[in-house]
């Protein structure tokens, strides 16, 4: 029998492996940090014009930040400033979430794409502490990501991401057009506020 301190320790135990496990969507296990200068990295890698943001055709280099300018866009002037970027890495923070549950559906032509490696690659403006994810998809076309198999890693990291999709065939060649794995215009912000972000689906994109 446990008593005192023990019992607490045992109860904080169970309470942290539950939020991390197949019971809840989500984990609330420590958040991953995020590099302090990642608005300034942001900015450095992908202004190209010396504006101090991130608009038009340069947007494409980003393909994550890209799907989230809705979302982080607050002035409405079509770009995204190095403050716009911490405002949604301190809505990622306030959520305290280390991670979340997340399926990809991949889908070509409006029919699933079945055994395609789908990979979350992190932006590298955000340091090291974002992980990749990864998932197959299955007969659905469903990928469920995860960090690695342990339970704990689950799921996809909030962040900014490159989505790579690839398909390799049987003698070794890639299936898919570069535009969805080597030369990726699939980008996606996994955010707290994103109403999708339980699931989400990819277009396979032509050449």
């Amino acid at each position: 029998m446990m008593h005192g301190r023990g019992l607490k320790w045992w109860l904080l135990s169970a309470v942290l492996l539950m939020s991390a496990g197949c019971g809840g969507g989500q984990s609330r296990l420590a958040a991953p940090g995020v590099a302090g200068d990642a608005s300034e990295a942001a900015i450095a890698k992908y202004d190209n014009d010396g504006d101090g943001a991130i608009g038009g055709n340069e947007l494409d280099l980003c393909p994550a930040l890209k799907s989230s300018l809705k979302r982080a866009d607050q002035d409405g002037d079509g770009k995204i400033s190095a403050a716009e970027i911490d405002e949604r890495i301190a809505v990622w923070k306030k959520s305290g979430l280390a991670l979340t549950r997340l399926a990809v559906t991949v889908k070509q032509n409006g029919q699933p794409v079945t055994d395609a490696e789908v990979t979350f690659v992190p932006e590298d403006f955000l340091g090291t502490g974002i992980k990749q994810a990864q998932g197959t998809t299955d007969a659905d076309g469903v990928a469920h990501m995860r960090i690695s198999d342990d339970p704990d890693e689950a799921g996809v990291h909030l962040g900014y991401y490159r989505v790579e999709v690839s398909k390799i065939q049987p003698s070794g060649k890639e299936s898919l057009p570069a535009r969805n794995n080597a030369k990726t215009e699939h980008g996606v912000e996994v955010a707290p506020d994103d109403p999708s972000l339980s699931g989400i689906t990819l277009n396979v994109l032509s050449d």
